[in-house]
């Protein structure tokens, strides 16, 4: 007899061998068991989960000459073939002209499927059913799959076809609506594991957990991959096979090795880690199994630092638990998180440009960049102790200018004259007329002019004019009745005078002249009318006070102010805040 291959020899002949896909045999053998079967199925899922396999089952299991199994008091279908009869032996062999296998990769024009349509509606040759079995049907054309979609939605009674693909989407919604869709899944490690220690065990094999961990690994959930994969492990090293021979014959990095270079990662050591990498390549260990490998481990990582409750979801030994669990604790999610990143963008890079261990040795050095992170509650908390200094610093000049203006005292020179020659020459004055246009908040050049004010219902009949010596104690309680946004908005450092008996001009700083409006004009008006107990007409300009003449103030009369730029470097010096913007690099861009 000549040899078989591990996935031929071992493929399953019964639907209760089938590995990993429970929730597709039990369907199909409670269908067959109560003959409610469908004229079409699709299986779509991954190479080597075992579409075909299931496929060749289910034919076998509706064409079975012994369907029954005799019990001692009744006797039942199981829904199993039961491979003993013609039909199940021949079906098996590939000799049965019932059960046609075709692949749509080599068989995918039109007139492939104009024979099909007129061959199926020949009568089985020798059993019930006329099975069709159709491989990798999303390479079928789209005239084929046009040719087919009617014999499929209406076939004759007698013929079932099952459709095999691994590119689901490829497949058009009308030929999938008119089949029965079963999804085959990736099998798990545990689940591989146990198959290879039963062929293991059968074949006289010795391998231990640790190589069979390893080869399940390396068949990403592909059944079929990993006996191929033990095939050829086997070939090479007989039927000894140890870690370190797996390794080589795999052209994986040695687990000493790999495990130093994960050390070098989470210790972010690049010197030791750049070394090992080339260790690595010395040796010719495919660098990109490698990758995978560094991947596969930081994943493991990761799921452990989310819990050390998901040791089932990981793919590394159940014996390297223990170990791992106390690295995740070394390390925070968000970090793997980016190391896993910048090793999946290199392994793209890799695909794309080449260069394994060039584009390896950046990602080492991108991962040895990475600081560790800061948890967001922490960088509330930092931001609102920024805020309350910042606010503090506020605070404090508030009231340090409240005090320098309640104790200003407005020398009599600028009372009577508005303005002295050597103190305030030059100081330009442009008076708001009723004819001039103020430009306050964005105004456009179309802004209405200032009327004149109505008169107001005063407070007092007083008629007695004020002396200009009053004028301080005048300005002081109409600032004091002012709405805060206006004290410290427009009128803030503003300074008035006397130009007749009921005319008062009020000199404002240029920045805040530009927020003068109409309402503000009113507002002073109406107050400072009742304070003197009658009737004053408000006059705004606008002065722009060159420093050098500020400079001949004395020290009594010039306001204590404190600028956004002072409060910047002061913000910048102070002892909490400097740490917080070293932390997070940053600058203050502007106080209010």
């Amino acid at each position: 007899m000549s040899y078989e291959v591990f996935a031929q020899k071992w493929r399953p002949q019964f639907f209760r061998d089938v590995v990993g896909q429970v929730h597709v045999t039990t369907t199909i053998q409670n269908q067959i068991k109560s003959n409610r079967l469908g004229h079409a199925y699709l299986f779509r899922g991954p190479r080597g989960t075992g579409k075909t396999t299931v496929a060749r089952l289910f034919a076998k299991a509706v064409n079975c000459l012994k369907p029954t199994q005799e019990t001692d008091f009744d006797q039942s279908i199981t829904g199993e073939p039961c491979n003993a009869c013609d039909a199940c032996k021949q079906i098996t062999q590939g000799r049965s002209f019932d059960v046609i296998e075709m692949d749509a990769a080599s068989n995918r024009g039109i007139d492939t499927i104009r024979d099909l349509r007129e061959n199926v509606k020949l009568s089985p040759a020798a059993y019930k059913y006329k099975v069709y079995i159709i491989d990798e049907v999303h390479m079928l054309t789209p005239e084929g799959f046009n040719a087919l979609l009617k014999t499929l939605e209406e076939p004759p009674s007698h013929v079932i076809f099952i459709m095999a693909t691994t590119e689901h989407s490829k497949i058009p919604k009308t030929i999938v609506s008119r089949c029965q869709d079963f999804d085959f899944r990736n099998l798990s490690s545990e689940q591989i594991i146990s198959r290879l220690q039963l062929i293991a065990s059968d074949e006289g094999i010795s391998a231990d957990n640790e190589v069979l961990s390893l080869i399940a690994r390396q068949s990403e959930g592909c059944l079929r991959d990993a006996e191929n994969l033990l095939e050829r492990l086997v070939s090479s090293n007989a039927k000894e096979l140890t870690i370190e021979n797996v390794e080589e014959t795999l052209g994986l990095g040695s687990s000493f090795l790999l495990n130093e270079l994960s050390e070098s990662i989470i210790k972010q050591n690049l010197t030791s880690g750049l070394q090992t990498l080339n260790k690595l390549s010395r040796q010719g260990m495919d660098l990109v199994l490698c990758l995978n490998q560094l991947i596969s481990y930081f994943r493991d990582l990761r799921l452990l630092a989310i819990d050390n409750q998901l040791g089932e979801l990981i793919q590394a030994p159940s014996s390297e638990l223990p170990t791992l669990k106390e690295k995740a604790q070394e390390i925070s999610v968000e970090r793997l998180s980016r190391i896993i990143r910048i090793l999946m963008h290199a392994n793209r890079d890799i695909k794309e440009y080449g260069y394994v261990q060039l584009q390896l040795e950046s990602a080492l050095v991108q991962i040895n960049a990475i600081k560790e992170g800061i948890k967001l509650d922490e960088i509330v908390n930092k931001l609102i102790e920024i805020e309350q200094k910042i606010g503090s610093i506020e605070t404090t000049s508030q009231s340090r200018h409240a005090d320098t203006e309640g104790s200003q005292h407005i020398p009599q020179n600028v009372v009577e004259q508005g303005v002295t020659e050597p103190l305030f020459s030059q100081i330009q004055e442009t008076p708001i007329t009723q004819s001039e246009e103020i430009h306050a908040h964005g105004g456009s050049v179309d802004s209405p002019p200032i009327k004149s004010i109505p008169e107001v219902e005063l407070k007092s009949t007083n008629t007695v004019e004020s002396s200009p010596d009053e004028l301080s104690d005048i300005w002081n309680e109409v600032k004091s009745r002012l709405p805060a946004m206006l004290n410290h908005g427009v009128f803030q450092n503003a300074v008035p005078s006397f130009d007749g008996k009921d005319h008062v001009r009020i000199s404002c700083p240029l920045g805040k002249f530009s927020i003068a409006d109409e309402d503000a004009r009113k507002e002073i008006t109406q107050i400072f009318s009742e304070v003197i107990g009658r009737q004053v007409n408000i006059e705004l300009v606008k002065t722009e006070i060159i420093p050098k003449a500020v400079e001949t103030l004395e020290p009594s009369d010039v306001e204590i102010k404190t600028t956004p730029s002072m409060r910047k470097r002061q913000a910048e010096k102070d002892e909490q805040i400097r740490p917080v913007l070293e932390m997070f690099d940053a600058r203050i861009l502007e106080t209010k």
